[in-house]
């Protein structure tokens, strides 16, 4: 399934995937929602309005680094979080009390096969096989 980019009023439009979002245990329910691709975050971020609809517990308080250096006190829950057919429980993400999109982040990208095509503006979560084709491709180089 191919996600376009999401043009939330952006200069340029970013890579997405659709998510869906569950309390830990459950299957999410909450979606689909359009969520930015970021391969700079280190951690998968949601609104704490969408965190409260699933009801998730917190399981700890830390503090996130913004690309600009400034660090900001967050509370990390766990959620159960679906991509597609991809189901990722016990999922840790950092409530955003400001922030109005999802930003998946490495915790969660690094956990997909993904293909971003730039120039023509879509997002794919690539199929085991297809994955492992390029995969055996890229060690035979």
């Amino acid at each position: 399934m191919t996600t376009r980019y999401l043009d939330l009023n952006y200069v340029l439009p970013m890579p997405a995937l659709t998510v869906s979002i569950g309390r830990v245990g459950e299957r999410p329910w909450l979606g689909p929602i359009e969520a930015v691709v970021d391969t700079g975050a280190d951690m998968t971020v949601l609104p704490l309005p969408l965190i409260r609809r699933v009801k998730a517990h917190p399981v700890g308080k830390g503090r996130l680094r913004g690309p600009w250096g400034d660090a900001h006190p967050v509370v990390f829950f766990l959620v159960e979080l679906q991509i597609q057919d991809l189901r990722l429980p016990g999922t840790q993400v950092a409530g955003d009390e400001a922030g109005r999109e999802i930003i998946l982040g490495r915790n969660i990208l690094n956990k997909l096969p993904l293909f971003l095509d730039g120039p023509q503006q879509q997002t794919d979560l690539l199929d085991d096989a297809t994955a492992n084709r390029l995969r055996e491709r890229r060690k035979q180089a």
